[in-house]
């Protein structure tokens, strides 16, 4: 049985503002298109772009544990299994932002990314560390550690 730890989304706000630019965008692209003769081109590929950026907006970054593994999904796109008994350590990370970006991330060192802006954890592992978005950092830290039996002192 899996127990969700954490859910978090991409906030209001960040969703906006990425929906006005692309449909901005797709607009641009099929109004230049008018007078060149390619329209159908330029609309199927305007529809395209409109059809990736709503399976981003509705992208959802989850974690969570079973009885041996803790799962980081970055849904629709990837999942990540990691034996709890991997786990090193599990600790509030700075928030990412919007410069950031969105969805799964190589941010160097070994380092990967979870991300749709805000709050953050670190999780770390012996061969990779993780940063992944979470609402509520301390309580998703605290309870990743109590999943692994690796609870802090104090």
């Amino acid at each position: 049985m899996k127990t969700v730890i954490s859910e978090a989304r991409i906030g209001r706000d960040s969703q906006k503002v990425i929906a006005g630019v692309v449909g901005v965008a797709c607009f641009f692209i099929i109004a230049t298109a008018i007078p060149s003769g390619v329209l159908l081109i330029t609309t199927t590929l305007a529809v395209l772009m409109a059809l990736l950026t709503a399976l981003v907006l509705r992208m959802r970054v989850t974690i969570e544990a079973s009885a041996e593994n803790l799962v980081l999904r970055c849904r629709p796109f990837h999942a990540k299994t990691i034996p709890l008994a991997d786990i090193v350590d599990a600790s509030p990370a700075p928030s990412s932002s919007m410069t950031e970006g969105f969805g799964i991330r190589y941010l160097g060192q070994k380092t990967w990314g979870l991300l749709v802006g805000g709050p953050a954890i670190t999780v770390e592992t012996p061969n990779r560390t993780w940063i992944i978005s979470t609402p509520e950092p301390e309580a998703t830290a605290a309870a990743i550690l109590a999943h692994a039996g690796k609870l802090r002192d104090g």
